[in-house]
């Protein structure tokens, strides 16, 4: 079975929040980025918690972590997720991962 590591690499209050899912038995990982600019736009609208959002984002994502044949990135800004607010689901988000290295 696969084990998959969550860990928050980048928290600092003024910065994009970093989130790093990795895979224990390979290795490879996926960092999410939060975009600082959407948590922000989305703490001022009213019944929208980021934290919530951030959370429903990263369970989603580790669904695809097992089969990563590399390392990547993913950022989650207001153009990748819309005016909806809502979290890509893991297929949307292959499309838009970023290799790294």
């Amino acid at each position: 079975m696969n084990e998959t590591l969550i860990e928050k690499i980048e928290a600092r209050h003024s910065k994009s929040k970093t989130w790093r899912l990795s895979n224990k038995e390979t290795g490879h990982f996926l960092d999410v980025i939060f975009n600082i600019d959407l948590e922000r736009k989305m703490r001022t609208h009213r019944n929208f918690s980021f934290s919530r959002f951030e959370s429903e984002q990263l369970n989603e994502l580790m669904r695809m972590v097992p089969s990563l044949k590399n390392d990547y990135q993913l950022l989650i800004d207001q153009q990748t997720v819309g005016l909806a607010y809502l979290p890509l689901d893991h297929d949307k988000a292959k499309a838009l991962l970023q290799q790294i290295g």
